[in-house]
């Protein structure tokens, strides 16, 4: 037996143990009581009892089998067509040769596709970096004491949630930031000992609130700012806010004994009555907007990426490039009826449609509407939908720093010459794209970080110049691709490292690398500029057809 399948052979092992016995689950058991204590008072019950109703309204994770062992195997991308075949993380051998090409050169992708494609697996269970006590757990870098969980960095004591980094228990959190003792929260920012706060920034004790920045001890909030002892956006003295809300944590913990779920707020807003506009004065303030600059970068990404600038400009190719790309859609405002965007991420399409405001109307009817303190010292969760309906309101944008250029994009910090892409943070001229943090020039690109001039690149960092790569880190000149490292002008690699002018994980040397690129580009440039999309794409070529 080789050193790398004895290597194999243990990891597989320690899956096995992991499956059989949780190592996890009683260090979560005790963490989900000290934040339940600190949340509602008293203890509620055994985590795992909660874990369909923390999941309800989150991104779920997929379990899939093996097709080399048969064993579980989790997935926090879920894209990969059905007719794939997977494979969990520990069970790659990385060290493997890979046989010889056949020579398929010049009979196109499909050809080349169908050739190889019994070497293509779709990877699950990834945890990478320094972690430990992972189970059922997929995307996870650098974390300790994780279950069901995706699309985590630098987490520890962490249940039923899924995307972000540094946060500590939290269960049941869709989008986490810097963020400690959350539950069933949402697109977290330094937030500490909240529950059901959504979409709000540096917060701490706040339940059941929305679009926050820097409140504390806050119930039923909507769009406020610097808030202290607050219920239904009108502040209390401290000793009338902390009775009512010892008697609001007796009641949620008695509901959630009981029952084990309480209500979202988005299941008490539903109770509301239906919402007058409010009158609010706030004009939305128009943006310069110059689309040729990005038409430019669009263009001058093409050319590097497939060789020719494409005819027409980036609407031309709109459904192609949002082809895996989280939806999106334009409503109106319930103040003024002008257009508001929002994207399906971290719950946002979840925010009620007849009750979105734009960004200057949200920040008006913080000021402006609240309800009164009798209603406020009434309230319980029970009652909360009939005293609540005139100000619970919603925005779905944010702009945070400077930001130039930012054409329908909802949200955006620190960005410039961005258009149709949400959020959009550290970035510049990227179209049709979810989330390109600290990267540049990219185009139909979802999850892509520290990158530049790419285009329909997924979940990876730092790349250049690639094209239709998943999963993938530290690589340039690389298409059609998924979960490789360190891998330099490739094509069709899958599950590789350390590799250079490789097509299906065999390297073939430059000349006959370019020859195969060449042929590739320029079927990929007529099928655009012809039909002005691809039948091809990296979720869908692993498929067994």
């Amino acid at each position: 037996m080789t050193y790398a399948r004895y290597r194999v052979m243990l990891r597989l092992s320690h899956i096995f143990h992991m499956e059989n016995a949780s190592a996890a689950l009683p260090i979560l058991q005790k963490r989900w009581d000290s934040t339940c204590r600190v949340l509602f008072g008293s203890e509620v019950g055994a985590l795992p009892d909660f874990g369909p109703w923390l999941i309800e309204m989150s991104e779920k994770l997929v379990h899939r089998k093996s097709s080399v062992s048969g064993r579980e195997v989790t997935y926090a991308i879920t894209s990969y067509d059905e007719g794939s075949r997977w494979i969990g993380f520990e069970e790659i051998d990385f060290t493997k040769k890979t046989k010889e090409l056949p020579a398929l050169e010049m009979r196109g992708i499909d050809a080349l596709v169908s050739a190889l494609q019994d070497r293509f697996f779709y990877a699950g269970s990834a945890v990478l970096g320094n972690s430990q006590y992972v189970e059922k757990s997929s995307g996870i870098t650098d974390c300790f004491y994780m279950r069901e969980t995706g699309k985590l960095t630098e987490c520890k004591y962490t249940a039923y949630s899924i995307i972000g980094r540094l946060g500590e228990d939290c269960f049941g959190v869709d989008g986490i930031g810097e963020s400690a003792m959350c539950v069933k929260c949402c697109e977290t920012f330094r937030l500490r000992r909240c529950f059901e706060l959504w979409q709000s920034r540096s917060c701490s004790d706040c339940y059941y609130s929305h679009n926050l920045d820097d409140c504390q001890e806050c119930f039923f909030c909507f769009n406020a700012k610097n808030l202290r002892h607050a219920i239904g956006n009108v502040q209390l003295p401290k000793e009338k806010y902390y009775e009512v809300k010892k008697r609001l944590q007796a009641e949620m913990a008695e509901m959630l004994r009981v029952g084990k779920r309480l209500p979202s707020l988005m299941e008490i807003v539903a109770k509301c009555a239906k919402p007058s506009a409010p009158a609010l004065s706030a004009p939305a303030k128009p943006e310069k907007e110059d689309r040729p600059v990005i038409e430019e970068a669009f263009a001058k990404t093409c050319n590097i990426v497939l060789g020719k600038r494409l005819a027409g400009g980036m609407d031309d190719y709109a459904e192609w490039l949002k082809r895996n790309i989280r939806k999106s859609e334009t409503l109106k405002s319930a103040a003024s009826g002008k257009p508001v965007r929002r994207f399906d991420y971290c719950r946002y399409f979840e925010l009620p449609a007849n009750r979105l405001l734009l960004r200057e109307e949200a920040r008006e009817a913080g000021e402006r509407l609240k309800i009164g303190e009798k209603e406020a010292e009434s309230i319980t969760i029970a009652n909360a939908h009939e005293k609540i309906g005139k100000i619970a309101f919603f925005c779905p944008e944010y702009r945070d720093g400077m930001n130039l250029n930012i054409i329908e994009c909802a949200t955006s910090g620190d960005s410039a010459h961005c258009y149709r892409s949400t959020p959009v943070v550290f970035s510049k001229y990227a179209g049709y794209c979810f989330w390109p943090r600290s990267s540049e020039h990219s185009f139909g690109c979802s999850a892509l970080l520290s990158s530049e001039f790419n285009i329909r690149c997924f979940n990876s960092v730092k790349l250049s110049r690639c094209f239709e790569c998943d999963f993938c880190r530290n690589c340039s000149g690389l298409y059609f691709s998924h979960n490789c490292e360190n891998v330099h002008d490739s094509m069709f690699c899958f599950n590789a490292k350390n590799l250079k002018y490789a097509i299906g994980n065999c390297e073939v040397g430059r000349e006959r690398f370019m020859k195969v690129k060449a042929a590739l580009l320029a079927e990929i440039g007529a099928r655009l500029e012809k039909d002005k999309k691809l039948p091809w794409d990296i979720y869908s070529i692993g498929a067994r057809k």
